[in-house]
């Protein structure tokens, strides 16, 4: 053995003596509670206990539920959800606040049908996924996919897949509420990334003559290393108190463990900075991020209601000057989608958006891993490269 090798050797035994030991989500069957393991139980990079939408948490539930997220035997996130959901209409005077606990079917193999597993001919597949004509819907599962059949799909549940080259995983769900045809994703890297993504869909054409939007309102209970000592943090500087805020492509939000100094920065996608808060001037939803201090049971800013007409976002209600310096913190990230009728909006740069009220628009961020993340008792492959 070389010198350099024994010295990252002793390197390595020093850090061992001082690592944390890797941890492992208990899932509790009787609260819904289902394990999955990537790449497998017996060497996991990811674990994390899911529910399916139709037994999610909150009013009228939260779509797609993940809790207890480890990452290399780590906790990072006590619960990643969607409790608040919106439909808006410009000038009819309608709005909704839409429920996320009636699950929709989806093109699903039995393979990966709530378990991890392979797709050998198709992936997962939403009506989001397929919708790409401005004013035809595709309809329910299977959605007129060639060569596809009501026996491929899943009757609801969600789809747990590995994706190529050992690239990591992800899971996905759908759910309805009335004609709308919503899709939650979320693909976890082996790099310690999250990608978070939600689709606004429309299966049968009603009120597709009406500009509207759709917002989205992501629950993210980061516990970095457990849910004492968190701290949310704007372009590296630690925020205090509890705010309510739009964000702006020159600002970085994260959450990172004060002791630890690592965690999570949240990354807005592509899509997710298009539309202004407020674009229809309705007053309904004018924050697009929203930091508070962790409250048992605390999902929306409505408590345990979730009124069909209660339009609006009330920030207030999350968001009320408590400290969150070195604490338990949650973070509610919004993203929205505006779908156009023809001649009915105007374009950027001058003229009018053309029609695209029926093709799924996509949303939602990357929670990127940050800092200097810890090893886990295990985990050598901090030290691969050393010892090659």
């Amino acid at each position: 053995m070389t010198h350099k090798n024994t010295l990252v050797l002793a390197a390595m035994t020093l850090l061992l003596c001082s690592s944390l030991e890797a941890a492992s989500p208990i899932c509790n069957a009787a609260a819904n509670e289902n394990k999955v393991s990537w790449p497998n139980a017996e060497n996991p990079v990811w674990e994390m206990c899911w529910l399916r939408p139709t037994r999610s948490s909150g009013a009228r539930g939260s779509g797609l539920e993940l809790r207890n997220i480890h990452f290399r035997g780590l906790l990072v996130m006590k619960r990643s959800h969607a409790p608040i959901l919106f439909a808006e209409y410009r000038n009819s005077g309608l709005c909704y606040r839409d429920w996320k606990d009636t699950e929709a079917s989806m093109l699903v193999e039995p393979a990966v049908r709530n378990v991890l597993g392979t797709p050998a001919i198709f992936s997962s597949t939403t009506s989001c996924d397929i919708s790409a004509s401005a004013t035809a819907s595709f309809g329910l599962c299977p959605f007129g996919v060639p060569g596809r059949t009501p026996q491929d799909c899943n009757g609801g549940g969600v789809a747990i897949e590995n994706l190529a080259a050992n690239a990591g995983f992800r899971i996905t769900a759908q759910y309805e509420a009335a004609w709308y045809k919503y899709t939650s994703r979320y693909v976890f890297s082996p790099n310690g990334d999250i990608g978070v993504e939600f689709g606004f869909g429309n299966s049968d054409g009603t009120n597709n003559d009406l500009t509207h939007w759709h917002h989205n309102y992501w629950r993210f209970d980061f516990d970095i290393d457990g849910a004492d000592r968190d701290q949310i943090s704007l372009n590296g500087t630690k925020l205090s108190t509890e705010f309510a805020s739009l964000r702006s492509a020159r600002e970085a939000y994260s959450v990172t463990d004060s002791a630890g100094q690592f965690g999570y920065q949240i990354n807005p996608g592509a899509n997710d900075m298009l539309f202004p808060a407020n674009e229809s001037g309705r007053n309904f939803h004018t924050s697009d991020i929203i930091g508070t201090r962790y409250i048992a049971n605390e999902y929306t800013d409505r408590g345990t209601t979730n009124n069909l007409n209660d339009c609006a976002l009330l920030s207030g209600n999350l968001a009320n000057g408590a400290s969150i310096d070195g604490t338990d913190v949650v973070v509610y990230y919004r993203a929205s989608v505006r779908d156009t009728t023809a001649n009915n909006w105007p374009a950027l740069g001058g003229g009018f958006a053309p029609q695209d009220s029926m093709v799924c628009k996509r949303a939602g961020p990357t929670l990127q891993l940050i800092g200097n993340f810890p090893i886990t008792e295990g985990d050598f492959s901090i030290f691969k490269d050393s010892l090659e």
